[in-house]
């Protein structure tokens, strides 16, 4: 069976919450290092040392040049947490708050809990990548975005997802782009690999995080390519309802990843 591929921050907001070097090993990979720097500029600039031990402190000099912490260690301090989730913020799909990850096109947004090293702050993780490491840049928000609602994205989700096939079916993609097709057909039956899976994960949530991301696959596969569209007009409609449609499968993935402390706002 097909398997979907999951961004480092889906995979990052799934296993956060749940104190285990292995989740940390199946966030960076075989070959990876992951490690948290504060952001450069903003706000964790002028208020965080760059230790997740020793926390933010509004007392710290602006610009003061901070030291990378494994991740593993910025987490064990940044627990517990209040909230976390994955989003994937889009251009097309501006999320207040959420622009500073707009380059990288993901990001992990969590809140601090009580006794974590983030107590009463909303701070964004955006992963950088090079080669298999990945440097999170931490920013401190000034405020965190609105709860994310599962019960109206799985109902969203299931809309586009039949909006979306029913776009490209009539296109005829099987005649026009047999490759494109071929590839679709595969999103369409995509799973997750259970094995980067947290087994606490529930299965509603599973179902509607690999729901979200055949229909963002499905989305961004369709735009690769406007040579199906007969006409301009054709391609440009096309693409119009496909962004629509990714910013539903955006938000359906950051509903299904998200998670609640003991305390929700």
């Amino acid at each position: 069976m097909p398997i979907l591929d999951a961004p480092v921050s889906v995979l990052l907001a799934l296993w956060a919450p749940v104190p285990s070097s292995v989740g940390t090993a199946l966030v960076q990979g075989p070959d990876g290092v992951h490690d948290v720097v504060a952001a450069a500029t903003g706000p964790a600039a002028s208020g965080w040392d760059g230790s997740g031990a020793a926390g933010w402190d509004a007392h710290k000099a602006p610009g003061r040049v901070t030291t990378a912490v494994d991740l593993a260690s910025w987490l064990e301090a940044a627990r517990p947490f209040r909230r976390c989730a994955a989003v994937l913020p889009s251009p097309a799909d501006p999320v207040p708050g959420l622009a500073l990850a707009l380059d990288e096109g993901q990001a992990v947004l969590l809140e601090g809990g009580a006794g974590s090293s983030l107590e009463g702050l909303s701070v964004l993780l955006v992963p950088r990548a090079s080669g298999t490491s990945v440097t999170w840049a931490a920013h401190v928000l000034s405020a965190s975005p609105a709860p994310f609602d599962a019960s109206q994205a799985r109902r969203d989700v299931h809309r586009a997802t039949e909006e979306a096939i029913e776009a490209l079916v009539a296109l005829d993609l099987a005649r026009e782009r047999p490759q494109m097709a071929e590839a679709l057909t595969d999103l369409v039956t995509a799973v997750l690999d259970p094995r980067l899976l947290p087994p606490s994960l529930p299965a509603r949530q599973r179902d509607l995080l690999e729901r979200s991301l055949r229909l963002l696959g499905i989305c961004e596969l369709a735009l690769e390519d406007d040579g199906a569209a007969a006409t301009a007009s054709q391609g440009l409609a096309r693409s119009r309802v496909l962004r629509r449609l990714g910013a539903v499968a955006r938000h359906g993935v950051a509903a299904a990843t998200e998670t609640w402390g003991a305390h929700q706002g």
